[in-house]
């Protein structure tokens, strides 16, 4: 039975398992404050779980080396990668890379995670989305004004990527979130997703 990142890592904390340091993903734009996932500007998806802790007495490599064991065991069939962990002021961070969108979805499922649970997450070009009729006009709305999109304003974003997410989870992006469609909360560029499934345009 596979154990839950999440559940890994309070289990490590519990044990006295300090964090370890990494390139965050996605480069310096990615911050956590709270689990959440990420859309790099090459389109890779990535995750954060955030912890507290409280007893300050971590050494510095164990816990690289216990999350690592365990993506290689109990994952080995999923493209994730640790990119970075972190114990600092309280707060236990690690973000995980995948290798597509499914990894991500995968890996999630078997994290127990009530604000980070997907269901359904696909990222793909605008372009993309208007050939295979996933977007239309009318169907979002701009984040600057809260206007809603028509088709040709849509189609100026062409390059950009469009995000499709079933489920609960704040999203951020390296690019600018333009477009949301119904019900997505934006806040401070983070937008919440409850529900959907739910659609987002991020320019690259």
């Amino acid at each position: 039975m596979r154990r839950t990142a999440a559940a890994a890592l309070a289990l490590a904390l519990a044990a006295g398992i300090a964090g370890c340091g990494g390139r965050s993903a996605g480069g310096e734009e990615f911050a956590p404050v709270e689990n959440s996932v990420y859309i790099s500007g090459d389109g890779t998806v990535s995750s954060a779980f955030v912890e507290n802790y409280e007893k300050d007495y971590y050494t510095s490599d164990s816990l690289k080396a216990y999350l690592e064991e365990a993506i290689a065991g109990q994952y080995r069939d999923l493209d994730v990668t640790l990119e970075e962990c972190s114990v600092q002021d309280g707060v236990m961070k690690a973000v995980f890379r995948y290798g597509s969108p499914e990894d991500l979805v995968s890996f999630l499922a078997d994290q127990k995670s009530g604000d980070l649970d997907i269901e359904e997450f696909q990222v793909e070009t605008v372009e993309e989305g208007i050939s295979d009729g996933t977007l239309f006009g009318g169907m979002l709305v701009s984040v600057s004004d809260g206007k809603q999109a028509d088709f040709q304003t849509l189609s100026r974003e062409s390059d950009g990527y469009l995000v499709t997410v079933k489920g609960t989870a704040a999203i951020q992006a390296e690019g600018e979130i333009l477009y949301v469609s119904e019900g997505v909360e934006m806040t401070d560029q983070t937008a919440r997703v409850a529900g959907g499934p739910a659609y987002l345009i991020i320019k690259k």
